[in-house]
């Protein structure tokens, strides 16, 4: 460590500590520099703790980069972890697993050191958690499921020598198993409740929701993907082309927009039954309407919209707005 004095633009003296370090990745000598204005021994004193922990962050964060013994706690761990997952998946992804990690910090600290977390510790916290919260099943599998992608991240990159996720079963009782079994089997109508259904529907003042049913129900296509647009299909061949997906969660309307597919696996072609390409067919000719009646009589409250599927107010239909006419 040395001192330089130095004369600033304004013709000031300007009092440096310098200090070397060798970089972790090149091996290479750095300097780092810390200044100060006033030549008294304890700014001089400030100066030179500045530059030592300047240096200490910089050697950590280039470590961390490639020392996989500096992971040492499970909170380090996850967060390595989340880093180098978050950038593969949407927000909404992100946020449902930022609230899969919550509960995760209820099973398992993030001081927990790596070597002391055994196949037993991970056993016994999602059993307690289980027992302290009543979680459903689903809820277990998703936190069981993310502390495979955490243990298993530190498997792949040396952190830790075996996950011990690998010998853990979730011990769920044949109630809870049973009862998630008939929550599971109670989302799928039968025939004479899917008449019921599209009765309702039919009934509808926009005969929009009646015609997206059928276009769900014979393409299978998610509620998202159904904002698609006339230039999405090809109705010669039978076909609508799925390649992006409208974006809708806790936007407000004006701020509703097209993004990619959830998955790459997502984009893809489906085929379309005759029933469904005259319900499109319908809508289209509704929209037509529609937009000669809005550029007649101009409202607020009217939102132009290019997807087939829209509301009486012209927006794209979501799956909350699909809701809302059941209840």
């Amino acid at each position: 460590m040395y001192y330089v004095t130095k004369t600033n633009s304004k013709g000031q003296p300007l009092y440096q500590v310098v200090e070397k370090y060798k970089d972790p990745l090149t091996r290479k000598w750095k300097s780092v520099t810390v200044s100060y204005t006033k030549n008294t021994s304890r700014a001089r004193r400030q100066a030179e703790r500045e530059v030592l922990d300047k240096i200490d962050r910089l050697t950590t964060s280039f470590e961390s980069q490639f020392s996989p013994e500096l992971i040492t706690t499970f909170g380090e761990l996850k967060e390595n972890w989340f880093q180098t997952w978050c950038v593969s998946v949407k927000p909404q992804t992100i946020q449902r697993e930022l609230l899969v990690m919550k509960r995760l910090g209820k099973i398992i600290g993030d001081d927990f050191l790596l070597d002391r977390i055994t196949p037993l510790l991970m056993k016994n916290s999602l059993n307690k958690y289980l027992e302290i919260y009543d979680a459903s099943p689903s809820t277990m599998t998703h936190i069981k499921s993310t502390c495979n992608k955490i243990f298993n991240h530190g498997v792949l990159y040396n952190v830790i020598k075996f996950s011990p996720m690998t010998a853990v079963k979730l011990d769920i009782s044949l109630e809870k198993r049973r009862k998630a079994k008939e929550r599971h089997d109670s989302k799928f109508l039968e025939i004479h409740e899917l008449h019921a259904f599209f009765d309702v529907l039919r009934q509808c003042r926009n005969a929009n929701y009646y015609d997206l049913a059928i276009v769900l129900l014979l393409t299978g296509i998610r509620i998202s993907e159904a904002a698609f647009l006339p230039s999405d299909i090809d109705f010669e061949k039978g076909i609508l082309h799925i390649d992006k997906a409208l974006q809708y969660h806790c936007l407000k309307v004006e701020q509703f927009h097209f993004d990619t597919t959830k998955t790459l696996n997502s984009i893809r072609e489906v085929a379309l039954p005759e029933a469904a390409s005259e319900a499109i067919k319908r809508t289209i000719q509704r929209n037509k309407e529609f937009d000669a009646y809005m550029e007649k009589h101009p409202c607020p409250a009217f939102t132009h919209s290019e997807s087939v599927f829209r509301t009486e107010y012209g927006s794209p239909i979501t799956s909350s707005t699909f809701r809302q006419i059941l209840k």
